[in-house]
């Protein structure tokens, strides 16, 4: 994890970017595969800077180092890359949202169409409403637009 830790600075420091701290930990609460978790920790007009809007910068990072460590190591554990808790935060949003989104399906029987999101947004929708036995869930549209469509099952 040295190792990683030691190339995220590298990457951070070429793009001029001081991190203050970087956490790194393995999560195995996703359902398919461990993952190592990044926390880091950087100045606010850095992280405005990555987050920006739908958090597009970070997804862009994260897509960075996860090709620049996986070029040097195809064994390491999948990497998510958070900035400031952002992530962690906004999960905690998108949980919240799958939730209302079901309740209004039960409630009308209608489906719900969500706002587009990114692949990694629309899983965690995916696997929160997979625990909703009478609820179904589909992505539809081509990227950047796609969207989650909550439906009764049938």
């Amino acid at each position: 994890m040295e190792e990683i830790k030691s190339k995220i600075q590298e990457i951070l420091q070429k793009m001029g970017i001081e991190a203050q701290d970087i956490k790194i930990k393995k999560d195995n609460s996703f359902k398919d595969k461990e993952y190592l978790v990044v926390d880091l920790t950087i100045t606010a007009k850095d992280a405005g800077w990555f987050l920006g809007e739908r958090g597009e910068g970070l997804d862009a990072l994260q897509h960075i180092i996860r090709k620049i460590v996986l070029r040097s190591d195809p064994t390491r554990p999948f990497l998510v890359i958070d900035i400031n808790y952002y992530k962690k935060g906004r999960e905690k949003e998108l949980i919240g949202l799958a939730s209302k989104a079901a309740q209004k399906v039960r409630r009308t029987k209608k489906p719900v169409v969500l706002n587009p999101m990114s692949p990694s947004e629309r899983r965690i929708i995916h696997i929160k409403l997979a625990e909703y036995p009478d609820i179904v869930t589909e992505s539809s549209g081509e990227e950047p637009e796609r969207k989650v469509i909550i439906r009764p099952y049938p």
